[in-house]
């Protein structure tokens, strides 16, 4: 694991944030680096392609049920979402899954052109701040790890800029449960573009979180959290 930096809140919790691109997803679970991942719901060689065996065993959740609401998140939901995948298993060190919209998920063809466009930065930071507030607040993680949310090959400064922000807010506002540390980890991330993470602390940078509109539903067995912001 690679420090990047130390985020002070508000409420006077640290919490550490960094960078792992070499220890598989279940090393990292199995030597107690993470306890929640925060995935995109692109299939095929991606995070969620190469781990989602390993997902099915360490949940105790059915690997097709898994492909299933992946790609009904990806292809066919049109509103921006997030499925939560809680641990059935009672010996798994993991607490869950969150899969995630991205920039290839439908839902996000109404903010943005297709590929290689810059990111839609609301986007990007409403879903990295409900994602972490479901991890935390329903899945009770403490040590999260979240993938790339771009396209394959296309994540931006922006992205990883943007998830910090929101990171920064959940952890500043009152009430909010600790976070131990935050973890970049998959592929298609560079460390040079988690380069504007260290500016964190610097005052100014953060401004407030402005509360959005979620619905929450189920499908499958599973929950479903929908997002509006506009």
């Amino acid at each position: 694991m690679h420090r990047l930096s130390e985020l002070q809140s508000r409420q006077g919790t640290t919490t550490l944030i960094g960078y792992d691109f070499m220890a598989s997803f279940e090393e990292l679970t199995q030597r107690g680096d993470v306890d929640c991942y925060i995935v995109s719901t692109e299939d095929g060689f991606s995070p969620l392609g190469g781990n989602r065996n390993f997902f099915a065993m360490e949940l105790g959740i059915d690997e097709a049920d898994i492909r299933k609401l992946a790609d009904w998140n990806r292809f066919r939901n049109d509103e921006v979402s997030l499925i939560g995948l809680s641990s059935r298993n009672p010996s798994s060190k993991l607490r869950g899954v969150v899969l995630a919209a991205s920039e290839t998920s439908r839902s996000y063809e109404q903010f943005a052109p297709a590929s290689h466009s810059m990111p839609y930065r609301d986007f990007y930071y409403n879903v990295a701040y409900e994602s972490i507030s479901y991890a935390t607040k329903t899945l009770g993680a403490r040590k999260i790890a979240i993938s790339h949310l771009s396209g394959s090959g296309h994540f931006h400064e922006n992205i990883a800029t943007c998830i910090a922000e929101a990171l920064a807010h959940f952890c500043d506002k009152a009430n909010s449960p600790i976070i131990d540390s935050f973890l970049f980890v998959g592929c298609c991330i560079e460390a040079s573009d988690l380069s504007g993470i260290k500016r964190l602390n610097m005052e100014g940078e953060i401004t407030e979180h402005r509360d959005i509109h979620t619905n929450n539903s189920r499908r499958n067995g599973f929950e479903v959290i929908s997002l509006d912001w506009r």
